[in-house]
């Protein structure tokens, strides 16, 4: 779903399967499940609390056990694939 031009406010946003666009979020409470994918194009995040859910906390606590249990370089390997792949596109 788009969503365009929408200010939310103190609510709780599951952000899975949405297209968000010049959105703004104030104090709001950001769900990512995991389920799918989402976009945040030219939004503004202002005092939000992130929350992970099923398989996105399931990914947030492999990579968290990968960096803890001796294999850091992996995930850093991987933060900056991402982060040279967002450059590409």
């Amino acid at each position: 779903m788009r969503i365009s031009e929408h200010i939310f406010e103190g609510e709780e946003v599951v952000l899975d399967f949405h297209h968000f666009d010049h959105c703004t979020f104030k104090d709001c409470r950001l769900i990512v499940h995991g389920l799918g994918s989402f976009d945040l194009l030219n939004c503004e995040v202002v005092s939000c609390n992130w929350y992970f859910s099923g398989p996105a906390a399931v990914t947030m606590k492999v990579l968290a056990q990968l960096y803890h249990g001796g294999f850091a370089a992996i995930v850093e390997s991987a933060f900056t694939e991402i982060v040279r792949a967002s450059k590409d596109t």
